[in-house]
């Protein structure tokens, strides 16, 4: 063997350490990629739970808001109908009050219709509901009512979308 072959062989050596090296080097990087992909989708699966707790969380505070309205609108409406003769003041109060039970409702309404609730469960829940509310005071719901998101909500259940 002469002195160049002797050369050639002690390179090709090093050539081949050198690539089972980035081997490993590049093995330990996927090794790292795969338990960073790991730690981030449990993270993410976290994340979507928080979310999903938060949505619930609202869904509550916007029922709790509606019945404290319906409640206060349920009381100035009884006192409406025991009073003979209503007096401006009570008038006043009663539409103070619907308005602001409707106006709830109305953001409840839009928050189904922007896909924040799952439509299937809130139909199930509030159909009776925004059924009633509409059907009972036909009045505050026809063209250019301000609770639009309320009627088109109502008309997209009741059509069985």
């Amino acid at each position: 063997m002469s002195q160049y072959e002797a050369q050639a062989l002690v390179i090709a050596r090093e050539a081949v350490n050198a690539n089972w090296a980035a081997v490993g080097v590049a093995s330990l990087a996927l090794v790292v990629a795969v338990v960073a992909g790991l730690v981030a989708y449990n993270t993410l699966q976290a994340m979507v739970t928080q979310l999903d707790t938060a949505r619930w969380n609202s869904l509550l505070a916007f029922e709790q808001d509606m019945a404290t309205r319906r409640s206060k609108f349920g009381e100035i409406a009884a006192q409406l109908d025991q009073a003979g003769a209503p007096t401006d003041l009570l008038r006043k109060s009663f539409d103070e009050a619907k308005e602001s039970y409707f106006n709830s409702l109305d953001r409840l309404a839009s928050s189904i219709l922007r896909g924040h609730f799952a439509d299937a469960e809130m139909k199930q829940d509030y159909r009776d509901v925004v059924a009633t509310v509409v059907r009972g005071f036909p009045d505050d719901f026809n063209t250019g009512t301000p609770y639009r998101k309320v009627v088109k909500l109502y008309n997209r259940w009741e059509d069985g979308a």
